[in-house]
């Protein structure tokens, strides 16, 4: 039986994009800004800017409750390979109407988890806390497994 070298070459393509990572870090960063109450049009060019809006607005009823939903939404992925070790996820960013000051949210993990694998975060900038210090102009994200930095990952405009 012959089979062609792109089979093969497929294959070993789809095993190692499989694998999962060796080390604890950071696989991905996600920032979902959603600046208007108004759902975007039903174009499908809009579709994907469609379901985060109604993803971000499920549950807001009153107008009020929309206005106060507008801001930055930050997803996080990152690879937990060490569940036995505490892990504490860092964001440092600042805000448009801060100037300089860097200011900090954190999550961590103290306990041990069940098993290695994928984590998710999330960091919402919204409300009242946006309109008094603004849209989140730079940021930075330090992945911390056991008191050591591990990993980081920062937008291009962070000094």
């Amino acid at each position: 039986m012959k089979v062609s070298l792109p089979f093969f070459a497929f294959f070993a393509l789809f095993a190692v994009s499989c694998t999962q990572p060796q080390t604890t870090c950071i696989t991905d960063m996600a920032d979902l800004p959603l600046k208007a109450t108004t759902l975007p049009g039903e174009s499908w060019k809009n579709a994907p800017m469609r379901a985060n809006a109604q993803f971000m607005m499920y549950g807001a009823n009153t107008e009020k409750e929309r206005e106060l939903r507008k801001g930055d939404y930050y997803f996080l992925r990152w690879y937990d390979a060490e569940p036995q070790k505490p892990v504490r996820v860092e964001m440092l960013y600042t805000q448009a109407l801060t100037g300089a000051d860097v200011l900090s949210r954190s999550v961590e993990y103290t306990e041990p988890r069940e098993t290695a694998g994928h984590r998710r975060e999330q960091f919402h900038f919204s409300g009242e806390d946006r309109a008094k210090r603004g849209d989140v102009m730079t940021w930075k994200v330090n992945l911390y497994c056991d008191g050591k930095l591990v990993d980081t990952l920062q937008s291009y405009l962070w000094e």
